[in-house]
C-alpha cells in the first residue's frame, strides 16, 4: 500500500540525520517499472540516492520591480542601471532557466480542518533547462516555515526550512501515485548573482521573470520582475547575524526596490496571478 510522500520525506530525513555515512552501496537512480504504478515506500527508498539530499535554512527579502508607465522591462534604463549595480556588487553571475511544477495533495478524505493531516501539503518539482551543465537536473523541494532563533527582536526577514532532493524526472509520475496532483507550472528565467561566494556571509541575488510558455517568449508580466536576496545556513545559531547581513545588503538596492519581509499570503497571491496569467 502506498504511503504518503509527506511521511516518506519525514522517514528519509530522520534516516539521514541518524547516519553519518549515507549512500554507501547505493548505486543511485534505478527507477523500475511497477505494474499499475503501485509504488511502495520500500521501492522509493531503494531508488533515492540519499547523498543527494540536503536540508537547510533559507533567509530572504523580496520585492517586485515594476517599470514606470508599464514599459517593457528590457527597455527600462533604470532596470539596466539596477542590473549594473548588482553586477558590480557581485563576484559571479549567470542566467538560469527552469520549470517549477507545483504538486498539491488531494485531501478528499481529510474533512476535519482541525486535523494535522488537513494542513497544506505541497512539493515543488524543479527541472533545470539552462545553463547547459544543469540541463535535465531535477529537484524535489519542500518548504516549511522557520524562525530567527535567540533573537531579541522580531524577525525582519522570511525564514524557511528547505528540504531538497536530486531526483530522476520519473518522480513526477511517482508524486501522482501518492495522491498528489499537478496544481500549476511556472516557467522561470532567473539572473542569479553571488556576493562573497563560499563565505559564511554569502549573499545570493535573484532577478526572476515568469513566462507562459516553455520557449520563454511570452512573459506573464512584461513590466516587472521579482527581486529576492537570500542567504543559506545549516547552523541556526547564526540566524540573527544572517538577518542583519541581509538587511544591510538590502540598503544597496533602496534607490531601485525596497526589499522586505513578505507574508505568505503575498506569495500565494503572486503565484495565483502567475497561474491564471492576470
Amino acid at each position: 500500500m502506498n504511503e504518503n510522500v509527506e511521511q516518506l520525506f519525514d522517514e528519509l530525513i530522520s534516516d539521514f540525520n541518524k547516519n553519518d555515512k549515507i549512500g554507501e552501496g547505493n548505486e543511485g537512480f534505478n527507477i523500475r517499472e511497477k505494474i499499475g504504478n503501485k509504488w511502495t515506500n520500500e521501492d522509493i527508498l531503494n531508488n533515492i540516492n540519499k547523498n543527494d539530499f540536503s536540508k537547510y535554512t533559507e533567509y530572504s527579502l523580496s520585492s517586485l520591480y515594476i517599470t514606470d508607465e508599464k514599459i517593457h522591462i528590457d527597455e527600462d534604463n533604470k532596470f539596466q542601471d539596477f542590473l549594473n549595480v548588482i553586477t558590480k556588487a557581485s563576484d559571479v553571475n549567470n542566467v538560469y532557466k527552469w520549470i517549477d511544477s507545483y504538486y498539491k495533495y488531494d485531501s478528499k478524505e481529510e474533512l476535519d480542518i482541525l486535523s494535522p493531516k488537513a494542513q497544506k501539503k505541497e512539493y515543488i518539482f524543479r527541472e533545470y533547462l539552462e545553463p547547459f551543465h544543469l540541463k535535465e537536473l531535477c529537484l524535489l523541494r519542500k518548504y516549511e516555515k522557520g524562525a530567527i532563533l535567540k533573537s531579541s527582536e522580531k524577525s525582519k526577514v522570511d525564514v524557511n526550512i528547505v528540504s531538497e532532493y536530486i531526483v530522476h524526472n520519473t518522480y513526477k509520475q511517482i508524486m501522482k501515485s501518492f495522491g498528489y496532483y499537478l496544481s500549476h507550472k511556472i516557467y522561470i528565467k532567473a539572473h542569479i548573482f553571488h556576493n562573497k561566494y563560499g563565505n559564511s556571509d554569502h549573499i545570493i541575488v535573484l532577478i526572476l521573470q515568469h513566462f507562459k510558455d516553455e520557449n520563454f517568449k511570452q512573459p506573464l508580466f512584461h513590466d516587472r520582475a521579482l527581486v529576492q536576496i537570500k542567504s543559506y545556513s545549516n547552523d541556526n545559531k547564526y540566524s540573527e547575524l544572517t538577518q542583519k547581513n541581509l538587511l544591510h545588503y538590502a540598503e544597496i538596492f533602496k534607490p531601485f526596490v525596497s526589499l522586505r519581509k513578505v507574508n505568505y499570503n503575498f506569495v500565494e497571491e503572486f503565484k495565483d496571478k502567475i497561474m491564471f496569467g492576470i
